[in-house]
């Protein structure tokens, strides 16, 4: 299984950066980038906090595999390209991001930790079954921390000339910055209202919420696509999404938290929504040369 998922992992992720350098180098400075900051993130909050480790069977970097870094970076990747398809003002996207990022955490997380890929320090029973509420909190500032850097550098980029796509190279330390200080203000609340209780969700509903409804005020006031949705990285997320909806139904999963299929399969209905509303010209022109065919048969 391990050796599957690293080298189908290493494989998506080649062909991304080969798409990313054929469209510019500045936006294969960015999944590199992206992918440093995927290892700079997990080396960090396992030393840091300490609440989870990898199992000894991936091929590791120190502390994290490789595989998991180029994960990062294809979700975040991925994740950017849908706001920019659906033309979300980019003061909003950041946050966008981070939705469409965790739709993917929501379903596999607690798949993975029974797989044996990770293991958390509470125990199955606490938390969303057996991952940290902090987890999905913290999901949604990755995504928004590196999304919000690589935007600004974006900006410059357009402004001042394609040498400003340099700053780049700093984003994941100041991402990871980014990431350690929102953190702060979720553990002091946590432990001043809830006393660290690994069983209360509430901060991170509170937080999704607002991501949400700024995601959802977004598509209302949505603009022109900056750029075509990308069927490569919407693929790279079905992958995900199907991969561990498929080891769910292999281990049983489902027969022992129902709960737990009907958040996958709602995931992935949304991500096929998704797909629908960002790839709607192609649907569209799709569409018609159906319709066109039906009339010439007729």
């Amino acid at each position: 299984m391990y050796a599957f998922v690293q080298i189908g992992v290493l494989a998506v992720f080649l062909i991304a950066a080969i798409r990313a350098a054929r469209h510019s180098g500045a936006r294969l400075l960015e999944l590199s980038t992206a992918f440093a900051f995927g290892l700079l993130l997990e080396e960090g909050d396992i030393l840091i906090f300490q609440t989870y480790r990898y199992a000894e069977h991936w091929f590791r970097f120190d502390l994290v595999p490789p595989a998991i870094g180029m994960a990062w970076a294809l979700i975040i990747v991925s994740a950017m390209n849908i706001s920019d398809a659906l033309g979300i003002d980019e003061k909003i996207a950041p946050l966008a991001d981070a939705v469409w990022a965790i739709l993917l955490d929501l379903a596999l997380d607690v798949v993975a930790i029974r797989l044996g890929m990770w293991t958390w320090t509470i125990q199955l029973d606490q938390g969303w079954f057996g991952v940290p509420y902090g987890n999905f909190y913290a999901w949604l500032f990755v995504a928004a921390s590196f999304s919000f850097i690589t935007r600004r550098v974006r900006r410059r980029a357009q402004n001042r000339g394609a040498r400003q796509s340099l700053w780049q190279g700093i984003a994941p330390v100041v991402a990871f910055i980014g990431l350690l200080a929102s953190i702060v203000p979720y553990a002091f609340l946590q432990a001043r209202l809830f006393q660290r209780s690994e069983n209360n969700g509430t901060l991170f509903v509170l937080t999704m919420a607002a991501f949400l409804l700024a995601t959802l005020f977004a598509l209302t006031k949505r603009g022109a696509a900056r750029e075509p949705a990308d069927a490569f990285l919407t693929s790279v997320r079905y992958l995900i999404h199907l991969y561990f909806l498929w080891a769910l139904l292999g281990i049983g999963l489902h027969s022992q938290y129902p709960i737990l299929l009907w958040l996958s399969l709602a995931m992935l209905a949304i991500e096929i929504a998704l797909t629908a509303f960002t790839h709607r010209e192609f649907f569209a022109a799709l569409l018609a040369r159906v319709r066109f065919s039906a009339r010439r048969a007729r």
